[in-house]
């Protein structure tokens, strides 16, 4: 493929289109996971233990999420559709995910609070684990950067609309509506996505030999290119620093912070720092990273969330959050353009992108599960010890999971640098 040839296919309009799906994900979740679901555990269970319960709530989801995504990548890998590799798993996946939200808002008790999170979580991830295949797909490896910047700007502008529009629910005294609205957003993302992308069908479906076998082989590829394994972990340990905030952050602003009133207001205000921040540097830092090692990039987003945790580890004041924001947001749009496009860099078997994309939810949804767990219980435990420490020690932790992200990933082996 000529280069003219490279620069059209990853033209502005076709960046969006691409983009567009994880628009609808990362809005569905943010507003789910930031907003919704710590308020509608705490309403259920009480105050004392909402910290574990909502861990237990949300890392068993995202365990599921980590079976799930592999699995369907894997399938779509194989799948022979005329519409495409990928397509079909995202339409039918979202309709089944709008139906079970629309299922939640009918829930009033923790446990079929539970099963429905968990039905969520197996049809979104039967959709997102194939999309997860659309880069390596359809983009070059000279502009995987970018392309990897476009995808983190739609995430980190999904979690601000998701936030911003259940936080408005929140704060007038309707959450349950959020879910409505999420489910009209999945659908709308979902249709114009399966019109809008171009996918070559798979004309000769690749053998399959059994799981026994599949798995060996995968295994022996892993070990033969362990760089995209190193490449798992330290991205395990950056979402499990970024996420420690996330999960605790309606908790902080009123019970540290002391504002009860419009919390939910001042929880967007803080990410949309993040966010706005993020969608600044991650678009250039995706065009750095298709011209520079792209590990440098990635050791410096984690350096730049050691700074950010001890920034928040000092907040006493609502301005002082958002300075600690501002410095996630920094190492988000440096992370999400460079580390993503380095995953795809080293995928062990380019015949499989489906599936070892998948596998990086490992790491994505790992961390989010250890976080989501590990901040409930740090929060709730060093609370009962003395009030407020509970913040402290999640902090300290989450300055703790950057670094050894910042270290993991020196052991991964160069791919493409840019030259």
């Amino acid at each position: 493929m000529s280069s003219d040839q490279n620069r059209k296919r990853v033209s502005l309009p076709f960046l969006a289109r691409i983009s567009l799906f994880w628009l609808g994900l990362s809005t569905v979740w943010a507003g789910l996971n930031i907003v919704y679901l710590p308020d509608r555990v705490e309403t259920l269970v009480g105050s004392a233990q909402k910290g574990t319960y909502l861990g237990v709530l949300v890392s068993v989801g995202l365990v599921v999420a980590i079976v799930i995504q592999p699995v369907m990548g894997g399938i779509s890998d194989r799948t022979t559709a005329r519409w495409g590799r990928r397509k079909p798993f995202m339409l039918l996946g979202s309709l089944f995910s709008a139906l079970f939200l629309l299922l939640m808002a009918a829930v009033s008790t923790y446990a079929l609070l539970f099963a429905v999170v968990i039905l969520l979580q197996v049809s979104s991830n039967s959709a997102h684990g194939p999309y997860q295949g659309i880069i390596p797909d359809l983009v070059p490896q000279d502009r995987r950067g970018r392309a990897s910047g476009f995808f983190g700007l739609a995430n980190n502008l999904g979690v601000l609309l998701g936030a911003l529009i259940a936080g408005q629910f929140l704060d007038r005294g309707q959450p349950g509506h959020y879910l409505f609205v999420a489910a009209a957003v999945l659908v709308i993302v979902a249709v114009v996505s399966a019109l809008t992308i171009r996918e070559e069908p798979l004309e000769e479906k690749p053998e399959f030999t059994g799981i026994a076998k599949e798995l060996r082989t995968r295994f022996a590829e892993l070990r033969a290119r362990p760089g995209f394994s190193w490449i798992l972990l330290s991205r395990l340990f950056f979402f499990m620093g970024l996420l420690a905030a996330d999960q605790i952050l309606l908790f902080f602003v009123e019970e540290r912070l002391g504002i009860l009133e419009n919390s939910g207001l001042h929880v967007t205000m803080a990410l949309g720092v993040l966010i706005v921040v993020a969608a600044v540097v991650v678009v250039p830092a995706g065009w750095l990273s298709d011209r520079t090692d792209r590990r440098k990039l990635v050791f410096a987003a984690c350096s730049v969330g050691v700074l950010a945790a001890i920034a928040l580890l000092f907040t006493t004041q609502f301005s002082m959050l958002l300075v600690g924001f501002a410095l996630l947001g920094v190492s988000v749009g440096i992370f999400v353009s460079s580390d993503w496009a380095l995953a795809i860099d080293l995928i062990p078997d380019p015949r499989a992108p489906g599936l070892y994309m998948g596998l990086t939810n490992l790491a994505t949804g790992g961390g989010d599960a250890l976080a989501s767990l590990s901040a409930g219980i740090v929060l709730d435990t060093f609370n009962g010890m003395q009030p407020l420490l509970g913040y402290t020690a999640v902090f300290v932790m989450m300055a703790s999971f950057f670094a050894l992200s910042a270290a993991i990933i020196l052991k991964v082996p160069k791919a493409f640098t840019g030259e």
